[in-house]
């Protein structure tokens, strides 16, 4: 929402500064994301009058003008627009002027003098969708400078307005919100007295056009105004245009830029129908099934039974509270209009244009909810702001909302605020937002207004009175807490595997908890995630039962900009099978190491993931991980492998599969792991502390050859029940295929290193030992020592 300085003094009277202004809004609640003025600088631009206009004598395209820019000045200046004529206010550049990006001077073109250019709203850096030179209005003064004409230096707020502030999208209440913290008189706008009292559900305008609200439609349309208007605006003053440019808002034609003002000046949408192309009278009601709305977009949109329009006898010619249609569209050639001004509930709109793709000015104040007091007394405005003559007009009535009765208490408040509140002042504040109060045994009974639907129960009045006190006003206590060693839970563990990750060069992501179902299903056939009733898009229909489609998928994104060396992981909950679990999920893609002349490329393979995973696993110190084969329909059948601790999965990882890798369309296959960190996160054991010996390790190595079929994961295992407190270590150090060993067997060399705590180790010792473990091994599994 962009309010300009010059339209909210309108509503408000104040003396404070803009950057007052906007800290105070956004310790209001109403974030000032920017301010900025209303337009780039330029200068040198005066306001002209085109007294001739004649034909270039070497060019078709090209005209010359003589335009006066004061008492007694004039200058001749070459011109290529087509909306150029003779008697026209313009915006006339004189030599020296400096306008975005280039600088006027006197010139030649094709043979004849131009004293200056005549600008456009593009050229000035004022876009507002019209063509050819801008124009102002006949009253201009000539000679003035346009920057000051125009107020150009006029600063402009842009704020970030929350869903449940739909009060705040226009400027009137910006104005309010500003008079209750004190930034001024609120000056509340004067409107028209109504003329007319309102009807039933069915009425009919003077000339027997009937009008009616379906009895199944009227919790949906309170109330529905319509205007028979006639003399219809011709143009729009400079000013409201301006009004309407800095709201980012493009001219169309004059009337439906009047709509526009009035909609961002009161918060209150309107729409207006050629009343001659309307075949039969209007009727509220809910869309029927196979009905169309050929939309003012240029699209049409098939329309749903829970969609409220707006119909004639032909069939429906506007969305209610969204969008209106071709077929009953103002143009150049409209004569009367049918002129719209209604409350439609915010129930009766919200998600309806965004099922539809659809996003439109109307629709997001009519989801937010819209002042159900206002539709006819803007109508009414409207109508006098641009002196159209009312044939008849109607107001239907439907079933309006409720005004709830909220008991404030007094003792509420300074237990939720944590301080008290002078009790004068409650009223007062409360009162500056619309509210009506009666004292009631101490306390308040509040009625809020019936343009705030966010205030529904006493918190949320409790919550008014701290933000109109000032959120840098509430006061701040240390905490108070007993300091002791803090348990592991799963905010220290995430942090601990967080540190751990980066200091790998991983970079942490936060994706969607939705992904496509077909995505899904290819990393989680038969697994039944809860499926969104409203999603965002079809790409996001069901909740994730992996972080992996999510880590893809950035990986994608990155790797089609060029970026050849990726490491993400996410934390994150996963859904699957009426549960939801805590993940960590990674994913490794490309080179090993940064380009370098140390070491010659090559790309990571699964030692490398399997050697990052260790060192996340290496918090649990005392733990014994185990890694065993793994069939996983997002992993390649030969390169994965699954996280075993006390027989349990606590995560896989391995190469993404073939299948998987052809679908992302990835050159090389990424490496992907994921670990159960609610599995993970159970009690860690208290390490004991032992003593490091002084003495000397002894090593020894054995070959073996092993069949084919044996893990060496688990010869590993047998050797480790197997030990004495003399073995210190057995590991891997080389594992050989060819022939040198047995057809069906690899070799397998095996590091032993035994430590006595009380003495140094003899040969005897050594070899009994190793001995002893070999013939347990062979007792187990068929291994024999190669020669």
């Amino acid at each position: 929402m962009r309010v300009p300085l010059e339209w909210l003094q309108e509503f408000l009277e104040t003396d404070w500064s803009v950057a007052r202004l906007a800290d105070t809004l956004s310790m209001s609640g109403l974030e000032v994301e920017a301010v900025e003025p209303a337009a780039p600088d330029f200068s040198g631009v005066v306001v002209g009058e085109v007294r001739r206009v004649w034909g270039h004598p070497a060019a078709d395209k090209l005209r010359v003008a003589e335009v006066v820019i004061g008492a007694d000045a004039t200058r001749q200046i070459v011109c290529g627009a087509a909306n150029l004529r003779v008697g026209q206010k313009v915006a006339a550049a004189l030599a020296g002027a400096r306008l975005p990006g280039m600088e006027i001077s006197n010139a030649e073109l094709r043979g004849v003098a131009s004293q200056g250019m005549l600008c456009s709203a593009k050229e000035l850096g004022m876009e507002d969708g019209s063509a050819g030179i801008l124009e102002l209005d006949a009253d201009s003064p000539v000679g003035t400078d346009l920057r000051a004409y125009l107020k150009l230096d006029d600063p402009v707020l842009t704020l970030g307005i929350t869903p449940n502030r739909g009060d705040a999208l226009s400027i009137l209440g910006v104005a309010r919100d500003l008079a209750a913290r004190g930034a001024g008189r609120f000056l509340p706008p004067v409107f028209p007295q109504a003329p007319w009292s309102p009807a039933g559900a069915d009425a009919s305008l003077g000339n027997g056009f009937p009008l009616r609200i379906a009895a199944d439609a009227q919790e949906a349309c309170g109330t529905y105004s319509a205007l028979l208007l006639t003399h219809l605006p011709e143009r729009l003053p400079d000013l409201w245009r301006e009004r309407l440019r800095r709201t980012e808002q493009k001219c169309i034609s004059p009337l439906v830029d009047y709509l526009n003002v009035w909609m961002f000046a009161l918060g209150q949408p309107m729409h207006a129908f050629d009343a001659d192309t309307l075949q039969g009278g209007i009727e509220v009601r809910w869309a029927r099934a196979g009905e169309v709305l050929d939309a003012l977009d240029g699209r049409d949109l098939p329309l749903a039974p829970d969609m409220l329009v707006i119909a004639d006898q032909q069939g429906p010619v506007a969305l209610a509270g969204i969008i209106g249609g071709r077929r009953t569209a103002v143009s150049a050639q409209t004569q009367r209009v049918l002129l719209e001004a209604a409350y439609f509930s915010a129930a009766a709109v919200q998600g309806r244009a965004r099922r539809l793709g659809l996003h439109t000015e109307a629709a997001q104040r009519y989801e937010r909810g819209v002042d159900f007091r206002l539709a006819l007394p803007a109508a009414l405005a409207l109508q006098a702001s641009c002196a159209m003559r009312r044939e008849a007009g109607v107001t239907l009535s439907g079933s309006l909302p409720d005004l709830p009765q909220i008991l404030l208490r007094r003792q509420r408040i300074a237990r939720i605020l944590g301080y008290e509140l002078a009790a004068d002042t409650i009223p007062a504040r409360l009162q500056a937002l619309g509210c009506h109060l009666q004292e009631q045994d101490g306390d308040w009974r509040v009625s809020p207004p019936s343009h705030r639907y966010d205030l529904r129960i006493e918190a949320d009045l409790i919550e008014e009175l701290g933000r109109l006190s000032g959120y840098e006003n509430l006061p701040s206590r240390r905490p108070q807490a007993v300091l002791r060693p803090l348990a592991t839970t799963m905010a220290r563990l995430r942090q601990d595997l967080l540190k751990a990750l980066i200091a790998r060069d991983y970079h942490e992501i936060i994706t969607y908890s939705f992904v496509a179902e077909e995505l899904q299903a290819l990393f989680s056939p038969g697994v039944l995630t809860p499926r969104l009733q409203n999603p965002i898009s079809a790409d996001l229909a069901v909740m994730r039962a992996s972080l992996w489609p999510g880590l893809l998928q950035t990986l994608r994104f990155n790797a089609n900009r060029q970026q050849e060396r990726l490491r993400f992981f996410e934390f994150g909950r996963v859904f699957a099978d009426q549960k939801q679990q805590m993940q960590l999920a990674g994913v490794l893609w490309g080179p090993r190491l940064r380009e370098s002349w140390v070491d010659a490329p090559r790309d990571s393979d699964f030692y490398d993931l399997k050697g990052d995973v260790e060192a996340l696993l290496s918090l649990w110190p005392e733990r014994e991980f185990r890694f065993a084969r793994v069939e996983d329909p997002a992993l390649h059948p030969g390169q994965s492998a699954q996280i075993l601790w006390q027989d349990r999965c606590v995560g896989r990882l391995g190469a993404l599969h073939p299948r998987l890798l052809e679908h992302f369309g990835l050159g090389s296959a990424p490496w992907l792991f994921s670990l159960d960190v609610e599995l993970l996160l159970t009690p860690k054991s208290v390490p004991l502390f032992r003593p490091l010996s002084p003495f000397p390790l002894v090593q020894r190595d054995l070959a073996l050859a092993v069949p084919e079929a044996l893990e060496a994961g688990r010869i590993l295992e047998i050797l480790a029940a197997a030990g004495s407190q003399l073995v210190q270590e057995i590991r891997i150090f080389d594992r050989y295929r060819g022939d040198k060993v047995p057809t069906g067997h690899y070799g397998l060399g095996l590091r032993l290193l035994f430590q006595a705590q009380t003495s140094t180790l003899l040969e005897a010792q050594v070899q009994e030992e190793v001995e002893r473990l070999l013939q347990f091994l062979q007792a187990q599994v068929p291994v024999a020592l190669r020669v």
